[in-house]
């Protein structure tokens, strides 16, 4: 079923809780629908939305066309013979959902992304991550609707080219070419506790990963994410606003012997160094920081909120470049978004 709005207010399907509006509102359940949406020539230059939690509204209004995924469905197989079990999932679906449903079916492999905001078409575009687990780690496979072809295709998790806070989808022709409608992730009924993060790994220390269940793991993510980061509900935000800079060892050693001091930072796969955004903006005294109605979330500054309900997007791309330029001017370091800008 396809429904559209005219000049829709879609302020309530975004997390930052900021003015959003715009020219067409068109939201859709199936993949006939995406073709017939083809057909009718709507899908190329269209903004496909998901949970909007990583949207900033700039100037509180998108003349253009925005799609949203009404489509909630979603499917979990019988174990395999090794104990494996296939989740598949719709656009539409909200990952914080399917989190909840797997933790109570003692399926593991989600639970260290609880509490994320959004829809599972959001995180297989972002690889959305916390806390040890990133998407990629579980999804099997995406399927997507080309706007080019107009053909519903499968891409492995290979394919997707996945990489921190990056995919495939972010490197087509133009943004949207390749609609995701649902993505297959595997899970286990064996087991399996992701402890990377510090935190939880000192929490479950004494606990045998035989005992431990995705329940424990998930009401404990929730825990730490919310003595750290604010509530949605009550302040508009869009999560992690910056990404974790990524810079040579050879860059970070410099930075040290320059600045005297260690500048923590975590090695990655390819040996480079990942800086913690957060610490570099509280090294640079930002909590303080505000512009207008626009402010950092004192207990995670890598976090930028609607302080009072009341901010613009202008406020906060404001305060977003006294933060950049901060950083930039305190260490060389250039901090990108990831919140994607309207």
């Amino acid at each position: 079923m396809i429904t559209t709005e005219i000049n829709k207010d879609i302020r309530e399907m975004t997390t930052f809780g900021l003015p959003a509006e715009c020219g067409r509102f068109i939201q859709y359940e199936t993949s006939d629908d995406l073709r017939q949406l083809y057909r009718d020539g709507v899908l190329k230059d269209a903004l496909h939305i998901g949970g909007g939690s990583n949207l900033l509204f700039t100037t509180g209004r998108y003349d253009g066309t925005v799609l949203h995924c009404a489509n909630r469905n979603y499917r979990i197989s019988p174990p395999d013979g090794n104990g494996k079990v296939r989740l598949e999932a719709s656009a539409g679906c909200t990952l914080d959902e399917l989190c909840r449903i797997c933790a109570e079916n003692n399926l593991w492999g989600l639970e260290n992304l609880s509490g994320i905001p959004g829809e599972i078409g959001g995180a297989a575009v972002q690889n959305v991550g916390a806390y040890g687990t990133e998407f990629k780690d579980v999804v099997e496979h995406v399927s997507v609707f080309d706007t080019v072809s107009g053909e519903e295709i499968p891409l492995s998790n290979k394919e997707c080219h996945y990489g921190y806070r990056d995919s495939v989808f972010k490197h087509q022709d133009y943004p949207g070419k390749l609609i995701v409608t649902s993505a297959a992730i595997l899970l286990d009924t064996m087991p399996a506790p992701r402890l990377d993060y510090a935190p939880l790994k000192k929490l479950f220390c004494n606990i045998p990963p035989n005992q431990l269940t995705p329940a424990m793991l998930r009401e404990a993510v929730i825990s730490l994410r919310d003595s750290k980061l604010p509530d949605p509900h009550k302040t508009g935000s869009a999560g992690s606003f910056f990404k974790n800079p990524i810079v040579s060892s050879d860059r970070h050693a410099a930075m040290e012997k320059a600045l005297n001091k260690e500048i923590p930072g975590h090695v990655t796969s390819t040996g480079e160094i990942k800086l913690s955004a957060a610490w570099l903006i509280d090294q640079c005294g930002c909590k303080s920081f505000h512009a207008g109605d626009a402010a950092v979330w004192q207990t995670q500054p890598l976090v930028i909120v609607n302080a009072t309900g009341k901010a613009t997007g202008k406020e906060i791309v404001q305060l977003e470049n006294m933060i950049t330029e901060a950083v930039r001017d305190a260490f060389g370091v250039e901090l990108t978004p990831e919140v994607i800008h309207i």
